[in-house]
């Protein structure tokens, strides 16, 4: 053989050799995915949403009238019964006096002394002018009697003695005020800073059997009427408060089954809608986009033994169930892919993707009901991609 029939053989077997390479490269390549199975069973469709437990009725404990507080003994979550004394309001404590205000006040009092010494002067001549005309028209009277004056000198003398009377008594009043107002201003120069204890003190008793969930104050201090002081609850009443979006609610009615998950045990607990507000509110989501949101109120129906544990503002995940069934075909909704306006699915037909046209009911997050376009038990791919088309070699991924 010659040299040249070798060049052209060994050029002949490379040729070969590529073209094979290049034809086992547009040979379709079997893909590994993920198959499941199309299976019956119990299929719920829910809205869920975060709920926070709070309490149906908060007692809000405020002060009746201004007072200075004494410390409240009680913390958050002691027990209260009805009718137990929460708090005590002492009478307003005086302000101490600057030295300025107090020299004002012991002038007052100076003054309001020599006022007083006047009046009880003024009372101790009117006193004696009294007593004159009294003993004055003693003996006009008797004269009087005798016919030794005459009728007109005893009516003066009478009128003489009333008129002194009534100074006497007009002195007496002057001086009881000039004492009253002595006193008054005295009254200012006292210290009140420490008073005795139960000395018109107001006590402020619990509404409910309870316990307390919140203190407002609870060092002593000077407080305003109507200010508030603590809140008191009944833990074993409590209520879930959800916002729902506005779309959602609409499907939520009174009476509706919620299922309350994560709460901090494994076993869900049951309950029921009570109220769905009829009016909407605007809120912020954590992405910063504004969502329509309505407040529904659920009740808790499972056993207060379970959920005793739960207090005021516990966070749970509320599940109201919208629908429900219990034999519903179904697969997982990463199955389904849009082909036009319906739903496909990848089956496994003999080791090859196949694809189908399904009509699907109801869905949920994770699974969707089948409603025809598959069978029980027939395998579908589960995470279908560019990589699978009709007709591809597909087998399950080890």
């Amino acid at each position: 053989m010659t040299h040249a029939i070798r060049r052209k053989l060994w050029i002949s077997g490379f040729i070969l050799v590529v073209l094979l390479a290049i034809l086992y490269g547009f040979l379709p390549r079997t893909q590994e995915v993920d198959l499941v199975r199309v299976t019956r069973g119990p299929l719920q469709v829910t809205i869920e949403e975060e709920g926070r437990t709070r309490l149906r009725e908060r007692f809000v404990i405020s002060a009746p009238t201004a007072g200075y507080l004494r410390r409240i003994e009680a913390k958050v979550g002691d027990p209260v019964r009805k009718g137990q004394r929460v708090a005590v309001l002492e009478p307003l404590r005086s302000q101490p006096l600057d030295p300025r205000s107090r020299a004002e006040a012991e002038a007052v009092v100076s003054a309001t002394e020599a006022s007083l010494a006047a009046a009880m002067e003024k009372e101790r001549a009117a006193t004696a002018d009294t007593d004159y005309a009294e003993k004055r028209l003693a003996r006009i009277a008797n004269l009087y009697s005798r016919g030794a004056v005459a009728k007109d000198q005893f009516e003066q003398t009478e009128a003489d003695a009333k008129k002194a009377r009534a100074v006497q008594l007009s002195a007496r009043g002057a001086a009881d005020a000039a004492r009253s107002e002595l006193e008054r201003t005295k009254t200012a120069l006292r210290n009140f800073s420490a008073v005795k204890k139960n000395g018109g003190d107001a006590e402020i008793d619990s509404p409910v059997d309870g316990a307390v969930f919140k203190l407002h104050r609870d060092s002593e201090g000077a407080v305003h009427a109507g200010e508030p002081l603590m809140d008191i609850g009944n833990v074993r009443d409590l209520e879930v408060r959800v916002e729902v979006l506005s779309s959602d609610a609409v499907g939520i009615g009174p009476g509706m089954t919620v299922l309350f998950k994560r709460w901090g045990r494994d076993e869900p607990l049951t309950g029921r809608v009570r109220r769905v507000e009829p009016a909407g509110f605007t809120k912020l989501s954590s992405l910063g986009v504004e969502e329509q949101r309505v407040l529904v109120l659920a009740d808790i129906t499972s056993p207060p033994e379970t959920w005793r544990v739960l207090g005021d503002g516990y966070r749970l995940e509320a599940h109201f169930i919208v629908w429900e069934g219990r034999n519903i075909l179904q697969l997982p909704t990463s199955a389904l892919f849009r082909s036009g306006k319906d739903w496909s699915v990848f089956a496994d037909e003999q080791g090859k993707a196949r694809r189908r046209t399904v009509e699907i009911g109801r869905r949920t997050g994770l699974a969707a009901q089948i409603v025809s376009g598959l069978k029980e038990d027939e395998r579908v791919v589960a995470y279908p991609d560019d990589a699978v088309s009709e007709g591809t070699k597909i087998r399950q991924r080890k």
